[in-house]
């Protein structure tokens, strides 16, 4: 019974990736998969994508069909950058501007997007909304466009440096630190200790969250505790080690059943705070 509650949390949380961007510290490698309405291709198509900071590039390419009878449909490639507005919980707002070539002709297109994702989670879904000018021979054709998808997110490399692996911690409340915040935010050691320990507790939350909804067919009645016994900081990149206990009820005898597991997050700075970018069990 105490290995399927240690699935669940591994299941949960083994996952890596992060959802919020701040102004400094992490980059992300985005591969996705979409689909476009309106004046797009109206069909599935990929793409690929850099982004550091509140900034993105991207390249997409897709298969466009032709809506016309006995008519073949055409190749569409092209790029976008984006840029993030604000961020609430696990919503991220941007504004996106592109072009591409379809078939003979060049579109250019402009809207907003919304993100969704969870912390610890490498996967995240998205919408995109705005507008299309698509330039024939003829005239330009102008109208709508919304385009729905998924990405997975690879964290890649600090641009300060790249990201060590986790430091070690021996049992009981400890830190390490070696690191100093950027001047402008005027943190003490302590405050930015502090800052580490909260992230890595907010990400510890939402994903053991995300992993007692994904399992509610199974288990029931889920209750957790999350203890953050040590933080340790290197310059842009941190960890937070600790211990997770875990209880529930299973569903299909009623049995509670629980188990105390240990792990460590991995952190990158970003801006004046800190980001959770992976989890190691211990």
């Amino acid at each position: 019974m105490i290995a399927k509650v240690k699935m669940m949390l591994a299941l949960g949380l083994a996952t890596v990736g992060l959802t919020t961007l701040g102004t400094a510290g992490a980059a992300d490698v985005r591969l996705g998969l979409n689909s476009s309405v309106g004046l797009g291709c109206q069909i599935v198509g990929g793409r690929v994508g850099f982004q550091e900071g509140r900034f993105g590039l991207y390249g997409q390419g897709a298969y466009c069909t032709s809506n016309v009878e006995g008519k073949s449909g055409t190749g569409s490639f092209g790029g976008l950058v984006t840029g993030d507005l604000f961020t609430f919980s696990n919503v991220t707002t941007y504004a996106l501007i592109g072009a591409e070539i379809q078939g003979s002709n060049t579109a250019i297109q402009g809207g907003l997007g919304l993100r969704y994702g969870i912390a610890l989670l490498p996967v995240e879904a998205y919408v995109e909304v705005g507008a299309q000018r698509i330039s024939t021979a003829l005239q330009p054709i102008i109208g709508p466009r919304l385009s729905v998808g998924v990405n997975y997110r690879i964290n890649v490399v600090n641009l300060q440096g790249q990201i060590p692996e986790p430091l070690k911690f021996e049992d009981g409340e400890t830190t390490q630190y070696a690191g100093s915040a950027p001047a402008e935010c005027k943190l003490t050691p302590e405050q930015d200790i502090a800052s580490a320990r909260g992230a890595a507790r907010v990400a510890a939350d939402e994903g053991l969250g995300a992993a007692a909804g994904a399992y509610g067919a199974a288990y029931s009645n889920v209750s957790y505790k999350v203890e953050i016994t040590s933080v340790g900081i290197n310059g842009n990149v941190g960890s937070a080690g600790g211990k997770v206990t875990v209880s529930a009820t299973q569903n299909s005898n009623g049995e509670r059943v629980s188990g105390v597991y240990g792990g460590t997050i991995k952190l990158v700075r970003s801006g004046c705070g800190w980001q959770a970018t992976g989890y190691t069990r211990s």
